[in-house]
C-alpha cells in the first residue's frame, strides 16, 4: 500500500482499463463465449499550473497507439479560494495479450 500519486507533481491521477467485448449467442440468446478487442487505458491527472502559461493540448489531428496517447480533453480550473489546476484525460491503445 502506498500514500500519494506515482507520477511527480500530479495532485491526483486516475487510471482505467477496459474492453470492447463481441459475443456469440445461442438461438435464444443466452451469452455462449466473449471475445475483447479494442483495449484502452485511459488516465486523468490534476496539476497545479500557472493560469497564465495553459496551453491546450486536447487538439486534432493527434496520433495514438500502444505507446503514445491521446489527449481526450485538457481543463483549466480556477477559483477565488484555490490555486489555479489543470486536468488532462488521455487515452492510449492497449497491446493485446
Amino acid at each position: 500500500m502506498g500514500f500519494g500519486v506515482s507520477t511527480a507533481d500530479n495532485i491526483s491521477q486516475n487510471t482505467a482499463y477496459s474492453v470492447q467485448a463481441a459475443d456469440k449467442m445461442d438461438e435464444n440468446g443466452a451469452i455462449l463465449e466473449m471475445t475483447t478487442y479494442g483495449g484502452i487505458k485511459e488516465t486523468t491527472e490534476e496539476v497545479y499550473t500557472d493560469a497564465g502559461s495553459f496551453t491546450n493540448l486536447a487538439v486534432n489531428a493527434q496520433v495514438g497507439n500502444t505507446t503514445a496517447a491521446v489527449v481526450m480533453s485538457h481543463t483549466l480550473i480556477e477559483s477565488n479560494t484555490d490555486y489555479a489546476r489543470a486536468s488532462k484525460v488521455s487515452r492510449q491503445a492497449l497491446t493485446t495479450g
